[in-house]
């Protein structure tokens, strides 16, 4: 769960900030960026990358040290590990692509180096943890490999498995994970996502994200093949208070009524043109 620290405390599911990370992939592709490839496995990956959390977000729990919600920033790794292997596994019954680019995605979330990055689970691992964390990078680097070698055997998915193509996929689909939750997470100020590609043949941009006031935010370079693109997230408020446990936080939170925060992205030759216009 995502949670905006206002009064009340607004609560996103992960699953719905995964759901618009897919609806980012689906827009990508203009005269400037390329479309990512195999296009549906990419889709998928980037809308079901948090599948795992389905379950836990119908009964999500209390920090008992805080008497706070926990959110995916504080909750416990055994369990975060335990939800992020559960999506793993689903995916890959599915379409083992999708899973690669899922598993890669979650190696890079305890990725040391970039601790300081929001959502990257490396950051919130507790020395005591670290070993945890640990033997889930490495089980998953060899199901990494074993996807690789199953990819490349297989004549429908062999062109897509060039290591060059891969790390461009699993760049974007970074890169859309950390805009969806940069909108989750309510914010209100500039932000730079490094290192997104234009295309499979190296070329990358770093992403300005503004925000214009009421809702409207405008993106560079912009990657998606509609201007303006119009979306909203669903949300709930609860309270922002001390819970007793897990039962005090369901009865709550199965009781507050969903709605939409709506936004708009465009990009900064759309706005340009706007403000001539004086519209």
């Amino acid at each position: 769960m995502i949670l905006q620290q206002t009064d009340p405390i607004i609560a996103i599911r992960q699953t719905d900030h995964a759901f618009l990370s897919g609806f980012f992939a689906r827009e990508w592709g203009n005269d400037e960026f390329s479309r990512p490839e195999p296009f549906d496995s990419f889709c998928l990956a980037a809308a079901e990358h948090d599948n795992g959390w389905q379950e836990w977000e119908l009964a999500p729990g209390v920090d008992p040290k805080t008497f706070m919600p926990y959110s995916f920033m504080t909750i416990p790794t055994e369990e975060h590990i335990f939800l992020y292997q559960r999506g793993i596994d689903r995916i890959l019954k599915v379409d083992l692509y999708s899973g690669l680019l899922v598993v890669s995605h979650c190696m890079a979330l305890y990725d040391r180096s970039r601790a300081t990055i929001p959502g990257y689970s490396a950051k919130y691992v507790k020395t005591q943890e670290q070993h945890l964390a640990n033997d889930f990078i490495q089980r998953l680097r060899l199901q990494q490999i074993r996807l690789k070698v199953d990819l490349r055997n297989d004549p429908a998915t062999k062109p897509f498995t060039d290591e060059k193509l891969i790390k461009a996929n699993i760049q974007r689909l970074e890169a859309l994970d950390r805009l969806s939750l940069y909108f989750c997470l309510g914010n209100e100020e500039d932000a730079s996502i490094e290192a997104v590609p234009v295309n499979d043949d190296g070329k990358e941009v770093d992403w300005e994200v503004r925000p214009l006031g009421q809702g409207h935010f405008s993106v560079h370079p912009y990657p998606f093949r509609r201007d303006p693109l119009d979306f909203a997230i669903l949300a709930r408020r609860i309270p922002k208070r001390r819970y007793t446990d897990d039962m005090d936080l369901h009865v709550v939170v199965s009781s507050v009524p969903f709605f939409n925060i709506r936004y708009s992205l465009r990009s900064r030759s759309a706005l340009n043109s706007i403000r001539a216009t004086g519209l």
